[in-house]
């Protein structure tokens, strides 16, 4: 028993069609993994920046402190010049603050 033509045509057509849906699943799986990678590469960065925004913190409180111990001007400036202005509890402590640009 020999298949007619269009069961050979339709036949080909399907398997044609499965092949190119096998380059898409393939470009479509790297594209993936390509983002993956860069989504990766930013949570790391975002990770470290939050690392490092504790760190800063704890530098310009002791900064802050070590101004208003010494009443030295020329740090109070420093930290001026970057935005950071401080007040002093009645305890003395300092509260540094981010100026608003």
């Amino acid at each position: 028993m020999r298949p007619k033509d269009w069961q050979v045509w339709t036949l080909t057509g399907v398997a044609g069609l499965a092949v190119i849906l096998v380059l898409v699943d393939i470009v479509l799986f790297l594209g993936n993994r390509s983002i993956q990678g860069e989504v990766t590469t930013r949570q790391q960065f975002v990770n470290q920046t939050l690392q490092f925004d504790r760190l800063n913190r704890e530098i310009i409180t002791a900064l802050a402190n070590l101004a208003v111990r010494n009443n030295d001007e020329q740090l109070r400036n420093l930290l001026a010049e970057h935005g950071i202005t401080f007040t002093v509890n009645p305890s003395g402590q300092t509260v540094p603050t981010k100026a608003q640009r």
